[in-house]
């Protein structure tokens, strides 16, 4: 019997090359799903996002480097399991803020909106001080009367060098804040550096419940009245009612605003106590909101009872944002003098917008200037009588006045008296 069975070496070859290549395709196959199901186990980039598209009328922008890098940080960073996206979303919002290069501008999550809320509305927990940012800088803008931070010494334009053991280059004031305040009792550590005494120091505050004061007034000799305005904060308006009728009654024959230390607050205050000093229709500032758009603010249903009081101002470095309105608007308005140093020279506008989930943004929309277009903004407003204060010191707070250790207040009674006030505020003819 013959065997036909002869090995045909062609077939096999066929038959060898084909299971190669299904075993490679299957080990590709194999790592490409292993790695597909790695990497599925990542979270997504989009993944929890929501209102990913952008809103009407933002000029065209490409957000692809933002993605990009988003897509980056989930696929590579090392710790990438444990990322939160919401805490990514509220940095980058920060970061698109920052971006502005704006000292006054800042997102501001739920917990430093209230923050915020509480010390507008004349109660927190902290050392008592406004801060702001100068050239760069954090800043002592007004130490508050009674406070911790005044009685440590700290002074307008100290710079904050450190708050506890962390620097604060380019610290924002949102943040600077959140640092310093704490509950009433526990302690906070400031490194500082005063530039007129070349002075650089550490101290140890210890909190407390601040209340802020708005106003307080007192009679001095020769009928001069004194008033101090602490803040234009939420009370201050209901405050100072009472206290203008008080001082209108008593007929005084000058006036002393003291603006010293006072770091601003609400537009809408400033404007409601300038109709107790203005005429209707007065100019209290002008707001410029860029490319020749503009605001005048005037004077409506004004009071006018301190309005024919002759008065001086006293300013200085604290004296700030809603102040200087104040201060400016008199000058330009009733040519009453500044006596002190240059003011702080924070002239801007800002917005609080409500965000989504309690968030909100403090936006600057504007500038300030005065009835007459002086501009605020960094420059200040220089007095007329430019007196550098004494005994810091020995000073103490405002509220306790005392002329021989003021040397300010001391030359703004002087240049009331000079003018040789009568009580119905006019100047007596000359005697021959």
């Amino acid at each position: 019997m013959k065997n036909n069975s002869k090995i045909n070496f062609k077939e096999v070859g066929l038959i060898t090359l084909g299971i190669v290549l299904f075993l490679a395709m299957w080990g590709l196959g194999f790592m490409h799903g292993a790695q597909w199901g790695w990497q599925a186990n990542l979270p997504s980039p989009f993944e929890k996002i929501i209102n990913k598209q952008a809103p009407v009328n933002v000029p065209d922008s490409d957000m692809g480097i933002f993605w990009d890098t988003w897509k980056v940080v989930l696929e590579k960073y090392v710790d990438r399991y444990d990322l939160d996206p919401e805490k990514m979303i509220i940095g980058a919002t920060k970061g698109l803020i920052n971006s502005l290069e704006d000292p006054y501008s800042d997102f501001l999550t739920i917990e430093e909106t209230q923050e915020l809320s509480d010390e507008l509305s004349g109660e927190f927990f902290g050392i008592g001080m406004e801060i702001g940012k100068k050239d760069g800088y954090l800043v002592v803008v007004a130490p508050l009367p009674n406070t911790p931070a005044e009685k440590a010494g700290l002074k307008p334009n100290d710079i904050i060098l450190k708050i506890n053991d962390l620097e604060t280059v380019n610290f924002s004031t949102t943040k600077a804040s959140q640092l310093i305040r704490g509950q009433a009792g526990t302690k906070v550590s400031l490194t500082t550096y005063r530039p007129s005494t070349n002075i650089t120091e550490e101290i140890e505050l210890t909190r407390e419940k601040i209340q802020i004061p708005t106003v307080s007034w007192q009679m001095l000799e020769n009928n001069i009245a004194y008033l101090k305005i602490y803040n234009f904060n939420l009370p201050l308006k209901i405050d100072f009612y009472q206290t203008a009728l008080e001082i209108s009654r008593t007929k005084p024959q000058g006036l002393v605003l003291d603006l010293r230390n006072n770091p601003g607050g609400y537009l809408d205050a400033v404007v409601n106590i300038s109709g107790w000093f203005l005429s209707n229709g007065d100019i209290i500032l002008k707001e410029d909101f860029g490319k020749e758009e503009s605001k005048v603010f005037r004077v409506s249903l004004a009071q006018n009872l301190l309005k024919n009081i002759p008065t001086v101002v006293l300013v200085n470095e604290g004296t700030a944002s809603a102040s200087e309105i104040l201060a400016g608007a008199l000058r330009d308005n009733r040519g009453v003098k500044l006596i002190g140093t240059k003011t702080f020279g924070k002239g801007s506008v800002q917005e609080l917008v409500g965000l989504k989930d309690d968030n909100s943004l403090k936006i600057t929309i504007s500038r300030w200037l005065t009835p007459k277009e002086t501009i605020i903004q960094n420059n200040g407003l220089e007095p007329d009588i430019m007196i550098e204060l004494e005994n810091q010191e020995e000073l103490g707070t405002y509220s306790k006045i005392d002329p021989t250790k003021d040397n300010q207040l001391q030359a703004a009674i002087d240049e009331l008296n000079t003018s040789r006030i009568t009580p119905r505020g006019t100047i007596p003819p000359k005697q021959n």
